[in-house]
């Protein structure tokens, strides 16, 4: 929401040179971090969830962002390399319409280009730990992936329908790993979201 200066109270000249303010809202509150709409907004702009998200999911996509968050910060994962955040940032800037017009997203949210390096190499940090700590535990066995790959009566499954029948497999047990976890960490965390009691 933007609020521009009421009339009557400046000079003619101080109202065209005066610059809008934005007025951000508070949509949640984890652990004591304060998450507002520019939050919302910015982890759009940066590629945290897609920007189709109605406005309930990406609040509640924010919140789940955020106690990854925490936990990749108690656990001290390490920073990505600069290379990997270079490269997310200009999937940014394509999304945005090229350079110019992600810069003028930034400003308008009142984000720093350094704020979207650092809030881009938290995603990564983000990725990087659920890779590790759940792709592993979640891959199958060879019989279970032939049983997966002949559950619609194929006889003899293709290298193809084997290895899409792992990627089911895994995808479907990672998602079910991450969510669990996910349950802990909201078991332990105080989230209070805005207009909720």
């Amino acid at each position: 929401m933007l609020v521009l200066p009421a009339a009557g109270t400046e000079s003619a000249a101080e109202a065209r040179t005066a610059q809008a303010v934005l007025v951000d809202r508070l949509v949640a509150i984890v652990a004591e971090q304060a998450l507002t709409w520019r939050d919302v907004e910015s982890a759009r702009l940066l590629g945290s969830f897609a920007a189709g998200t109605t406005p309930e999911d990406a609040v509640d996509r924010l919140i789940t962002r955020e106690l990854m968050h925490l936990e990749v910060e108690r656990l001290g994962v390490a920073a990505p390399i600069a290379a990997a955040v270079d490269e997310r940032l200009d999937r940014a800037r394509e999304r945005a319409g090229g350079p110019e017009p992600f810069v003028r997203a930034l400003e308008a949210l009142g984000v720093s280009e350094a704020n979207a390096r650092e809030w881009v190499a938290d995603d990564l940090r983000i990725d990087v730990y659920v890779d590790q700590r759940f792709t592993a535990p979640a891959q199958p066995t060879d019989a279970e992936v032939a049983q997966e790959a002949s559950k619609d009566g194929v006889r003899e499954p293709s290298d193809d329908q084997l290895r899409e029948a792992r990627r089911r497999l895994v995808q479907g047990r990672r998602t079910a790993l991450v969510a669990d976890w996910l349950a802990g960490i909201r078991a332990r965390t105080s989230i209070q979201i805005a207009g909720k009691r």
